[in-house]
């Protein structure tokens, strides 16, 4: 079988026009060059060289075989390039996925100054990955999660953010915004709750707060902007981290409640493989600037 090594030392030979040259440029003396030349033949299975005196001339099958080299060597050197440039972290792709919709308004500002320090970086928003940015990264589908809560896997690195506490999103004329005080878990108990998935699977609410609401109905919409604006129109209340609302609140219609426990207050963590390049930590290390102990991450950002 014609490997690399083999395309190597033959396209040496035709362009230095000689063995004596070919052996020099490859660093290989003339007695190993000749030794390699059988192996490269063996492997083709056919004569590539007519030896005419001390000179070695190429014959039909060697002319195919230089044609063919042509094409391989080139994307082969292409590769090993790139390959380096990656090993010495100036061209990597960087893919990043959050554990909650709403990071992602703010997550490409952040990206902005990052990409001008590293060109050669291109960063990925795998929004797809929401659902289950965990498995996407212990896939190999990603670079970087910010999630929360964190994992014993041993192969992975979790760097504290910031932390955000839950709130109830609720029409400025629910009698419940005008009583004007924390909500306890039981007045939710007669409430519509609007939410974004199954509670289960649900990255507007943590599992221990959706052990605690049992409202008296689900409606279940994809889409965060929706969820609001049924709200606003009085035709139920959801819950969301209390940074995430305060971007709707401006628009008026709309208020926020806390709840008098500190159940669902979650912790913010960017995950990544413990082994990993240096641009991907310079990532990690602005975001964590940006982000740990900042009340409003959205104003971080």
């Amino acid at each position: 079988m014609l490997t690399l090594q083999h395309l190597y030392i033959i396209e040496k030979i035709t362009s230095e026009g000689s063995v004596t040259r070919a052996a020099e440029k490859l660093n290989l003396t003339q007695s190993a060059l000749s030794h390699q030349i059988r192996d490269l033949e063996a492997a083709s299975g056919v004569k590539l060289f007519n030896r005419i005196g001390k000179k070695l001339v190429l014959n039909d099958a060697g002319q195919r075989v230089v044609a063919s080299s042509q094409k391989v060597l080139p994307v082969i050197r292409e590769l090993e390039a790139e390959l380096k440039e990656m090993r010495e972290g100036r061209k990597q792709t960087i893919r990043i996925s959050t554990e909650c919709y709403t990071c992602y308004h703010w997550l490409p500002r952040m990206l902005t100054g990052f990409q001008g320090d590293y060109p050669g970086i291109d960063i990925q928003i795998v929004a797809e990955a929401t659902r289950r940015p965990m498995e996407y990264l212990e896939a190999g589908k990603l670079e970087l999660a910010l999630v929360y809560g964190t994992s014993n896997n041993a192969s992975l690195h979790f760097e504290p953010l910031f932390e955000d506490r839950m709130v109830a999103v609720l029409s400025d004329k629910h009698p419940l915004a005008l009583r004007n005080t924390p909500l306890d878990f039981e007045d939710v108990h007669s409430e519509t709750l609007v939410a974004f998935q199954i509670p289960r699977e649900s990255n507007l609410l943590s599992e221990d707060l959706v052990a605690h609401l049992s409202p008296k109905k689900i409606i279940y919409i994809p889409m965060t902007e929706a969820i609001v604006e049924m709200v606003r129109f009085g035709m139920g209340i959801t819950v969301m981290a209390e940074w995430a609302a305060r971007q709707y609140l401006g628009a008026g219609g709309l208020t926020t409640l806390p709840f008098r426990s500190d159940i669902g207050t979650r912790h913010w963590y960017a995950c990544t493989h413990k082994h990993r390049s240096e641009p991907l930590s310079q990532l990690v290390g602005r975001i964590q600037k940006a982000l740990t102990g900042a009340d409003d991450p959205v104003a971080a950002a």
